[in-house]
């Protein structure tokens, strides 16, 4: 090369994506825009599905103590008159639990066989809550009956932008459901009111 050779020009868009990659300022919080809202949702969700496992253990609960009482003609036994359906959710709401005894909704039904009984569905799809008619069948149920219980209930939802599930109740409540089907014991046929 002369020394009237023309220089060699450099560009300068590769000098400058060098020094970017080797400028490590910044990079945790960067970093941390990246991963911090997967994290947390990921934390709110978990935090949700904690809660609807425990809102359906509790109406789980609620539904084995009330349905011993059907099962062994106690709760036929222990009649005073009163609405079989509202003494019945005022057993399952007796204890501790996160549903609301408010909304909670009984219905029995009896069968002369399992292949007979069966449940209504609780949940109204068209208007994202409980079925109106639900909650207003109570059959009495006699020794040796085919016994089906079905109680539903709502419990708050904190995060209603996750939505797990297939059944929410307005923006902010959950459906949850419990259903208990058994023979009754061969007790004399009792009275429920």
């Amino acid at each position: 090369m002369s020394a009237f050779s023309k220089p060699r020009r450099i560009s300068i868009v590769p000098r400058m994506f060098a020094r970017f990659r080797s400028d490590a300022e910044g990079v945790v919080a960067i970093e941390f825009a990246l991963v911090g809202l997967p994290f947390l949702m990921l934390v709110a969700a978990i935090f949700e599905c904690c809660l609807v496992c425990l809102g359906q253990l509790t109406l789980d609960t609620a539904m084995d103590r009330a349905t011993r009482a059907v099962f062994t003609g106690t709760f036929q036994e222990a009649s005073d008159g009163t609405d079989p359906s509202e003494r019945m959710q005022k057993d399952m709401c007796a204890g501790y639990v996160l549903f609301n005894c408010a909304d909670l909704k009984v219905e029995v039904t009896t069968a002369a066989s399992f292949a007979d009984s069966g449940a209504r569905d609780p949940y109204d799809a068209e208007g994202k809550g409980l079925a109106k008619d639900f909650g207003s069948r109570f059959d009495c149920p006699g020794g040796n009956d085919i016994v089906t219980v079905r109680a539903a209930a709502t419990i708050s939802r904190f995060f209603p932008f996750l939505d797990l599930t297939r059944r929410p109740v307005g923006r902010d409540r959950q459906l949850i459901m419990s259903t208990a089907v058994f023979k009754a014991e061969p007790y004399a046929d009792g009275r429920c009111q």
